[in-house]
């Protein structure tokens, strides 16, 4: 190791800018793949969230195609179905201007199901809405740290101000910005009595969701029928196309890191072929030199790696202190201990590979030749 390092120092310059090129590729690399952590963290929270529920959507948004209390009926008549909880969205505040980031959203459910929308939820403080509330609301954990929400403090939607009667823990998606509120209660003051957005349907104790999905659409028209096995695949679907475009720049990125290793060991096998002729000549394997050149290839893969990944790092966290007053409070730059051994795994191996060709032409030279031509 220690005639790695000093081979390494010998020609600090070539060493430090080949470096340079790892390391701007793990940066890449991890600030990328970052982004595609949090989006995987959502889909699969979302995917928690949402248990065995099915979710019951228009099939357009024209009139025609609206929900209403008379597919409740039906539904709640297939086999298996629990219940169907009927739901009421709009946004908290008019979006009468552009916005980044994701609204804070308003839910309107019946009061006595409000604790069964989101089985995996709990709550932080207070109760969940229960029958004979009218203007309460609950609040995601979110939406209560950005209006430095607690219990007993009002908010106000469509000009009526309602009472916080309790704070959900952090779940990481959706809900985190909502605020349920009565159905009845949104209806009202969007002045839509019979509204219905959406149906979540709760199956009974080991019901076959896909035997009820299929009842559904057999029941009702016109309507959109989701299961929670078929939104994970359409989000994983979405999200597959997302990863592909962001992470193939930073991988091209490291590729081009990996062509300055090339480089560097095929011109140190050249500078150092004398060296390269004595240590075959006093008995030295080609195994030997192979996994010498291999090794600091590697090292130079591990250390542009390492120092990528810190700095990758920190400017993830640089860019969610920067983003988080338009996002809400969101950070959509995520940093797991998965990605970082991927970071650090793939420039190892990297390097390795690049280094490899180098190593086999050093163990190839013949040694006589090698210490006539450097004599």
């Amino acid at each position: 190791m220690g005639e790695i390092l000093r081979n390494m120092v010998r020609r600090k310059l070539r060493t430090g800018l080949t470096i340079s090129g790892i390391i701007i590729g793990i940066l890449a690399l991890t600030v990328m793949g970052s982004m595609t952590e949090y989006f995987n963290t959502l889909i699969e929270n979302a995917i928690m969230l949402l248990g065995n529920t099915i979710v019951v959507s228009p099939e357009s948004n024209d009139f025609d195609s609206m929900l209403s209390l008379g597919d409740q009926r039906r539904i709640e008549r297939i086999p298996g179905v629990k219940v169907a909880i009927p739901l009421v969205n709009d946004t908290l505040e008019e979006l009468d201007a552009v916005s980044f980031g994701i609204p804070d959203l308003v839910v309107g459910v019946p009061p006595e199901d409000a604790s069964q929308i989101y089985p995996s939820v709990t709550l932080a403080k207070g109760r969940w809405l229960q029958r004979g509330d009218e203007y309460e609301v609950v609040v995601g954990s979110k939406l209560a740290d950005k209006r430095k929400l607690e219990l007993g403090s009002t908010i106000t939607y469509r000009e009526k101000k309602l009472a916080v009667v309790g704070i959900m823990n952090e779940t990481q998606t959706s809900p985190d910005s909502e605020a349920l509120i009565p159905i009845e209660t949104v209806r009202r003051l969007l002045k839509a009595p019979d509204m219905v957005i959406a149906f979540y349907v709760k199956p009974e104790a080991g019901a076959n969701l896909t035997h009820i999905a299929a009842g559904i659409k057999d029941s009702v028209e016109k309507v959109t029928v989701t299961t929670p096995e078929e939104a994970g695949d359409q989000a994983r679907q979405a999200l597959a196309v997302f990863n592909v475009i962001l992470v193939s720049g930073a991988v091209l990125a490291v590729f081009v890191g990996g062509l300055a290793v090339i480089n560097t060991m095929i011109m140190s096998v050249n500078e150092r072929r004398h060296e390269i002729g004595l240590k075959k000549a006093v008995g030295a394997s080609d195994g030997e030199i192979i996994f010498e050149y291999l090794a600091e290839a590697a090292l130079i893969g591990l250390v542009g790696g390492l120092i990528g990944l810190l700095l990758g790092w920190g400017l993830a966290g640089l860019l969610n202190a920067l983003t988080a007053e338009a996002l809400g409070g969101t950070p959509i730059f995520t940093v797991t201990p998965r990605l970082a051994l991927v970071a650090l795994a793939f420039a190892l191996t990297l390097g390795t590979v690049a280094g490899f060709y180098p190593a086999w032409n050093a163990a190839r030279l013949d040694p006589v030749k090698a210490l006539r031509v450097d004599s």
